[in-house]
């Protein structure tokens, strides 16, 4: 191959999709710290691209919030990383990585309503994506392995992720993960001592 001639290739022009996907991933900082405080010259700047770029890409400054939104709700990113834990790692530790997992999703999530004073009750009815990612972990708990379903410990850990990504809940005493972790381990794992006779 000619190095000359490959030196000279110019860089690919990203895709519509890959040019917003990746000033998203740079503003979402940004927007998470200020909130619609930013204006769209800090987003730009924070992109590095021109405003002209920036409103191409999105429309206008609300567009770009509106997008933020949709990433930061979007399960899938957290499904993925579930399905990276191996099954196979002892029951101690997969609980404390679906915990990790669970608690930095929430204090993403808290943190980015909290830069948008976004309020408002919670959904009555579950969201889809709940059923999903409690599926995930099904695969990730073997049968007999806890001393409850797997969906009560996905109910028990997202209720501790979530309490404790809340700041006022978690200033007096910021629980670790693997103080959380012992916590519920303490309830699900099975009592060594019963079958002994």
């Amino acid at each position: 191959m000619d190095v000359k001639a490959f030196s000279r290739e110019r860089a690919r022009p990203l895709t519509p999709d890959d040019r917003r996907n990746a000033i998203l991933t740079a503003v979402l900082p940004l927007l998470r710290e200020h909130g619609r405080d930013v204006s769209s010259r800090q987003l730009a700047e924070a992109a590095g691209v021109a405003e002209g770029t920036l409103f191409r890409a999105f429309g206008d400054k609300e567009s770009i919030i509106s997008a933020a939104v949709e990433r930061i709700r979007d399960p899938e990113p957290l499904r993925n990383a579930l399905r990276g834990i191996d099954p196979d790692e002892p029951t101690e530790e997969k609980v404390r990585q679906v915990l990790r997992l669970l608690r930095e999703r929430f204090a993403e999530v808290v943190q980015f309503m909290s830069a948008f004073r976004m309020q408002g009750p919670p959904p009555r009815e579950p969201r889809p994506e709940d059923a999903e990612w409690l599926t995930v972990l099904e695969s990730i708990f073997r049968p007999g392995e806890l001393a409850v379903s797997t969906s009560e410990l996905g109910h028990y850990l997202r209720l501790l992720a979530f309490g404790s990504a809340i700041p006022m809940f978690n200033s007096a005493h910021p629980f670790t993960h693997d103080e959380l972790a012992a916590l519920v381990l303490r309830g699900v794992l099975p009592d060594p001592i019963e079958g002994k006779s």
